[in-house]
């Protein structure tokens, strides 16, 4: 499984509330739209439209995320190298964060794997950042970083195999781990710890992941008795 697709484990009791807040977002900002479904007998697309209105807005932030990603990428490997002017911002305050910072990049969006606990994943970049080595995440998210990237940093941090391609890499010794933020009107360089207690957490997760994939489906014995009246 994917390092997200185990951090998913953990419970996120905030995004129920978030999911109203864009659902009843969506019924007010298009009353219009909903009512014209309502008056031509299709209320079940007005309430697939409107249930689907949290998963159009993820969709849209993760599409800018890729956006700035990629933009990131290739101007690591070109300054030179042209982008899209709506993601203007947030290149200039990656390059902030470059002339404050001095990176020194090592490595750019590679996947790992770990054959010892099984589990893949692709970080964004590992670089010498003042003297430490440090697998950096980065993150276009509107309400600023989570704990959770030290969990998936630090399953990147203790894989057993990098590849580019095809080609397998040793995984530098990683000392540190970071997130840098972007956004169009801000940025910031969040340390994050990486250390074994945090590791720890995350193979928990793994188990739990394991626990809902597979054994969950397994637990109940096929050969079941029922009492009689």
């Amino acid at each position: 499984p994917s390092v997200t697709s185990i951090i998913d484990m953990l419970p996120a009791p905030f995004l129920r509330t978030w999911n109203s807040k864009i659902t009843a977002n969506a019924a007010v900002e298009n009353i219009q739209y909903v009512n014209e479904l309502i008056l031509a007998n299709k209320q079940e697309k007005a309430k697939l439209w409107l249930k689907a209105a949290p998963e159009r807005e993820l969709a849209i932030a993760a599409d800018m995320g890729t956006k700035v990603h990629e933009a990131i990428e290739q101007r690591i490997a070109d300054p030179s190298a042209e982008y899209d002017q709506e993601l203007q911002p947030y290149i200039e305050h990656f390059d902030k964060f470059c002339v404050e910072y001095e990176p020194e990049w090592l490595h750019v969006e590679k996947s790992v794997f770990s054959i010892t606990h099984l589990y893949a994943g692709s970080f964004d970049a590992i670089a010498r950042i003042r003297n430490k080595v440090t697998i950096v995440d980065f993150k276009t998210t509107r309400s600023g970083i989570s704990a959770k990237v030290a969990l998936q940093l630090a399953a990147y941090a203790r894989a057993d195999v990098m590849f580019d391609g095809d080609t397998e890499l040793q995984i530098p010794e990683i000392q540190s781990g970071a997130a840098l933020w972007l956004r169009p009107d801000k940025w910031g360089f969040f340390p994050l710890r990486i250390d074994d207690d945090i590791f720890e957490t995350f193979l928990a997760l793994r188990r739990t992941f394991e626990w809902e994939s597979r054994q969950s489906k397994t637990a109940m014995l096929a050969s079941t008795s029922y009492g009689r009246q």
